[in-house]
């Protein structure tokens, strides 16, 4: 999708070939540099990643991103229109022109969706909880098996207050990333971390885009 946006924009004279191949490439290379990271820091914490490495069944990974995907995405939809009382915003982001026709409108929303799930949920919540858990120490103990000793080291494990604060530093750097309207991105954000923990980066990705559909349609 991000790669469609990108070609739109090429062909609406937004960016020239040259600078679209540059991007593209720049795309590519970053995106699959940090999706592996975040993916193997996940799972080294024991965070979830993408839904479709949930070892859940099928029907279950559906219902999930039903619930996580879809309904956060509605429900962000109200906490926006909360929030802003109802009014448009009072200065017109950098991106306003983008979203001026349905087309331009779903392409943005899509590739925003993409890029901020990417970094602020996938990446930086296990990240962050990540250096918690290295800085913690590691459990040792001897078993004997075969008649040999071995040690067996044990690696602390993430708790619920760790994994909070990592929402609470994100959702602010977030909040930080949107300067048209940095409190009600702020307040919103931890939606999309439960959205990310509970239906993996797919539905936090889906949330995402419903909710810059929606917003961007009604206000821009």
């Amino acid at each position: 999708m991000v790669f469609v946006a990108l070609a739109y924009e090429t062909f609406t004279g937004s960016l020239t070939p040259a600078t679209f191949l540059t991007i593209v490439g720049f795309y590519v290379a970053t995106s699959g540099i940090i999706t592996s990271f975040a993916v193997w820091t996940a799972s080294e914490v024991g965070l979830p990643s993408l839904l479709v490495l949930s070892p859940l069944p099928a029907r279950m990974r559906w219902i999930r991103w039903a619930v996580y995907g879809v309904g956060v995405g509605l429900l962000l939809c109200i906490g926006s229109i909360v929030l802003s009382g109802g009014d448009s915003v009072a200065l017109r982001p950098w991106f306003w022109r983008r979203v001026q026709t349905p087309l331009g409108t779903a392409l943005f929303s899509a590739r925003a969706a993409l890029l901020e799930e990417t970094f602020f949920r996938l990446f930086m919540i296990p990240f962050l909880v990540s250096i918690v858990v290295r800085l913690r120490p590691r459990k040792h103990r001897l078993r004997l098996q075969d008649g040999a000793a071995r040690v067996i080291t044990t690696r602390p494990k993430p708790g619920r207050p760790t994994v909070a604060a990592a929402v609470l530093i994100s959702s602010v750097l977030f909040g930080l990333a949107h300067p048209f309207d940095p409190v009600p991105a702020m307040l919103l954000a931890p939606l999309l971390a439960l959205s990310y923990l509970r239906g993996g980066w797919e539905s936090a990705v889906t949330a995402h885009m419903i909710a810059n559909l929606i917003v961007f349609s009604v206000y821009f």
